[in-house]
């Protein structure tokens, strides 16, 4: 790492001590002043790569950085806020960078100390925990898993249990973090839950559910179809890298599979996982954010307004170098061999020579004053352009958010609106045209190397059931199939979201089960919950293992 000096300043703006605690055996930190040492260092190094004028820079291990400039930032600091941010956007840097090269190998145990300890703060990337010390101990963000905020792994009052290192002050946590196939275990097929972009492509996109901790990460891998029922719809329009996704899990391990097309925004979302025992969800919803339509107008950015200097009382000229007042001869001492006193130089001389001193100092204080005024002009001009680019950051982020929400809102606006809609075939039998939407829904929802487990069995249609599908308004005819989809193969009562539960005659918990004369036992599960009037699906459980749809109905309404 290689800090610099401002030149104007004895001192980097980049506390470079805090980094070299932070650094300890991690890297080579080195202070360099603005001069001779930065200039001989920017002139031998690759364009793009220099460090001067008080900024900083972290080289990772190998040479990549030298072809791509992404790989190794450059952070300026200008002033006491800036020299904050920068020094823990250096820190982050090295840690990040230590890992990358695989510089973080584990101490032997005599040096390190096993201790369970409690959180008692999270904050900026960093969690301080209480290991009996007069100063807490620190968990870094970088040090933990790649791509996750220490906001999503730990959380004030939760224990940790790992190793302190008390030559760094920190405690490692890796080797609690939780596998993948124990965290993701209370998964089941049919549950919404929450995965995270991290790659798009044009036909297909890779789902993240758990991140790679000391085994490998767990992703699942869509195809346009498994978003968005419109053909014309490209992934990359749809999905950004970064965002969190509500999907429904087709298929658990080994070979992970998920659906978007078919997650309606009233259902239950299965938590994501924690990381470590007691700690938060690794993922959480993305913020919706509000239509940009109906907010105000865009702030307004006030124009960038430079003081001009101040122009000089005459014009300056340049001139030759004069001598200064430390530079002009003065009368020397006698020389030894001349014993008579030397002749006094004229009064005339010496009032010529002062007024010329002052006429020069005048000169120079002038030129002092237009040097200032332009110095004071680009401090004005450097305050607005931070302004601006403060401004602008936000702006970003802000679009950045947007964007997000308005690929949301424009996946599900395909599925209500696919294109080609229009050549869905059309039954003159309605129990033949419902038939084919739940053989459809269930060829999508159920990989090929599961068909033949999870066949589509034989299932009656009871005679009020395609009535109240036409006249039950609030919910797509898609839904309610997908949910017969699940009855029938018998998945609805392992997903938690279904409700499953017998009929009974009245609403007490007392009163009996609805059974038929031939044996049938009366079903209800749910096809929307956490809704106004949520609606319900009934249906009879015969004797002989086949189910028969009864009808759809309103969450009030208990009829069959």
């Amino acid at each position: 790492m290689v800090v610099s000096i401002p030149a104007t300043r004895e001192e980097p703006w980049i506390d470079v001590e805090e980094i070299a605690r932070e650094a300890g055996e991690l890297a080579d930190v080195y202070l360099m002043p603005t001069g001779e040492a930065s200039w001989e260092f920017s002139d031998r190094m690759p364009d793009g790569t220099q460090v001067y004028g008080g900024a900083g820079r972290v080289y990772p291990v190998g040479h990549e950085w030298s072809r791509d400039l992404r790989i190794s930032p450059l952070h300026f600091a200008w002033g006491s806020r800036d020299g904050e941010k920068a020094t823990q956007d250096l820190i982050s840097d090295m840690f990040r960078m230590a890992v990358a090269a695989g510089l973080l190998q584990t101490k032997p145990t005599r040096f390190l100390r096993e201790v369970t300890a409690l959180v008692k703060l999270v904050v900026a990337g960093r969690a301080l925990v209480d290991v009996g010390n007069r100063l807490p101990a620190t968990i870094a963000e970088e040090l933990t898993v790649e791509d996750v905020a220490i906001e999503r792994l730990l959380a004030a009052g939760q224990r940790v249990h790992g190793w302190y290192d008390p030559q760094t002050n920190r405690v490692d946590v890796t080797k609690s973090l939780i596998d993948p196939a124990t965290a993701l275990g209370a998964y089941s097929v049919g549950d919404v839950v929450l995965a995270r972009v991290s790659a798009v492509h044009n036909e297909s996109a890779e789902l993240l559910l758990y991140p790679k901790t000391l085994a490998p990460a767990v992703t699942a891998t869509i195809r346009p179809e498994d978003v968005t029922s419109n053909p014309l719809d490209d992934l990359n329009i749809l999905m950004t890298v970064g965002e969190v996704v509500t999907a429904r899990l087709a298929s658990t391990g080994p070979v992970w599979a998920l659906t978007l097309s078919d997650v309606d925004d009233d259902e239950t979302v299965v938590p994501a996982p924690a990381l470590l025992d007691g700690g938060p969800p690794w993922l959480i919803e993305d913020p919706v954010e509000p239509d940009p339509c109906d907010e105000d107008e865009a702030e307004i950015v006030p124009p960038l307004q430079v003081t001009p200097p101040a122009a000089p009382a005459e014009p300056v000229t340049a001139v030759e170098p004069r001598p200064t007042p430390l530079q002009i001869p003065l009368p020397g001492p006698p020389r030894q061999r001349d014993m008579k006193a030397p002749a006094a130089t004229p009064t005339r001389t010496l009032l010529l020579q002062i007024d010329g001193l002052k006429a020069e100092i005048g000169r120079l204080n002038k030129e002092v004053a237009t040097w200032k005024s332009e110095v004071d002009a680009a401090a004005d001009e450097r305050e607005q352009l931070r302004y601006l680019y403060e401004q602008a950051e936000r702006r970003a982020n802000r679009a950045a958010s947007e964007l997000k929400s308005t690929k949301a809102r424009l996946r599900k606006a395909g599925n209500l609106n696919p294109a080609g809609a229009d050549d869905e075939p059309r039954f003159a039998d309605a129990e033949q045209g419902f038939r084919y939407r739940v053989l459809g829904q269930w060829a999508k929802r159920t990989i090929q190397s599961e068909q033949a487990e999870l066949q589509l069995g034989e299932y009656l249609i009871g005679p009020q059931f395609l009535e109240s599908v036409a006249t039950l308004e609030g919910i797509k005819a898609e839904k309610i199939a997908d949910v017969v989809v699940e009855i029938v193969t018998g998945r609805a009562s392992q997903i938690t979201g279904r409700e499953v539960h017998r009929l009974r005659t009245g609403t007490g918990g007392a009163d009996p089960v609805r059974v038929r004369a031939d044996g049938a036992v009366a079903w209800r599960a749910s096809l929307q919950i956490n809704t106004a009037s949520a609606r319900r699906i009934h249906y009879w459980a015969l004797p002989d293992g086949r189910f028969e749809l009864s009808r759809v109905a309103l969450h009030d309404d208990f009829s069959i």
